[in-house]
């Protein structure tokens, strides 16, 4: 029996994604689709989460590695733009979000349900919460979670387990929604809590075993029919 969801935020139920690629089109030479899924896939996923994970939130850092893998001069004035469009989009994501069409009525499918919703996200857990309260008139979660928060980065099971305490939740009756599988899936499944991968842009799914959801699917719809198969 399902009682509480932890709910993703950037590229669950904000597009992020879509706010980067166009951001950052034409930098470096590139398209922004080409360049943020460079970012993302090789640089942040593949290199700053497996073997930096000390620097996950140092942006210059990252845009070293981008510069090397794209085997490309390491440039500081195009080093800062881009820092620069990420720090914007954080903003962005905080004060004037772009939601997904599903993101609303899937919250709200999900409230009527009787279910406890919990806010999962890396940082601004608080104004993003507000923000979609703002928003639609709508008080949706009831607790938010974020890395300072938790004093713990999301892709540590200690997040989840810390976030189930606050929550009062049991992992066996907890479910996970999210797009990034280092840090929605693997954490949560370590610590018996029910995943959901929500994978809008058809990513192959992980080689690694505990990366791998329960569920999977293209959207939230989906997701909420899934979690009412639960109940």
């Amino acid at each position: 029996m399902i009682t509480t969801v932890f709910m993703d935020y950037d590229s669950a139920l904000h597009d992020m994604d879509g706010v980067m690629e166009r951001s950052l089109d034409g930098v470096l030479g590139y398209t922004g689709e080409e360049l943020y899924h460079t970012w993302v896939f090789e640089i942040h996923r593949a290199l700053i989460h497996w073997r930096y994970l000390d620097r996950h939130d140092d942006m210059m850092f990252h845009c070293t590695l981008l510069f090397d893998h794209l085997e490309l001069p390491f440039d500081k004035e195009a080093a800062d733009l881009i820092c620069t469009k990420f720090e914007e989009a954080q903003e962005m994501a905080k004060k004037d979000p772009i939601y997904y069409p599903d993101a609303v009525p899937a919250l709200e499918a999900l409230k009527d349900m009787g279910l406890t919703l919990c806010l999962s996200t890396g940082y601004g857990a608080g104004q993003k919460a507000k923000t979609l309260e703002l928003r639609t008139g709508k008080k949706f979660f009831k607790h938010t979670f974020s890395e300072p928060a938790l004093g713990v980065l999301k892709t540590e099971p200690e997040y989840y387990r810390k976030a189930l305490r606050l929550a009062k939740a049991k992992p066996g009756e907890t479910v996970s929604v999210g797009d990034t599988p280092l840090s929605d899936i693997r954490p949560a499944k370590l610590v018996g809590i029910k995943t959901i991968w929500v994978n809008r842009n058809q990513e192959p799914r992980p080689l690694e075993e505990d990366q791998v959801a329960d569920y999977e699917t293209r959207g939230l719809r989906k997701a909420v029919e899934i979690i009412r198969k639960l109940l």
